[in-house]
């Protein structure tokens, strides 16, 4: 078995780790979701940061109405996983493993 293979096991949703057991799978699949939601509040947070100049330099420009058509209502990308609730909920566990 490949690591992707038993990376992909341990977080596969029909897979059987338990939470509350103290195992390798445990930490495995952590370390996975611990990692997602770390790159997901990063990449999320310059995006939003990059939107913000955006509007910036509309507001700046002669025809902002036209610039800010262009440049569209998001200010944002919603995703579950900005939340972090999976460091939050386990992220202080112990473990001996």
């Amino acid at each position: 078995m490949t690591v992707l293979e038993r990376v992909k096991e341990c977080v596969n949703h029909n897979g059987n780790v338990d939470y509350d057991v103290d195992s390798i799978e445990k930490v495995i699949a952590l370390a996975y979701f611990i990692g997602r939601e770390e790159a997901t509040k990063e990449v999320s947070d310059k995006y939003t940061a990059l939107l913000a100049e955006q509007r910036e330099r509309a507001n700046n420009c002669r025809y902002k109405h036209l610039a800010h058509s262009v440049i569209g209502d998001t200010d944002y990308i919603y995703s579950p996983d900005y939340a972090q609730d999976m460091t939050a909920t386990f992220g202080s566990d112990e473990t001996n493993v």
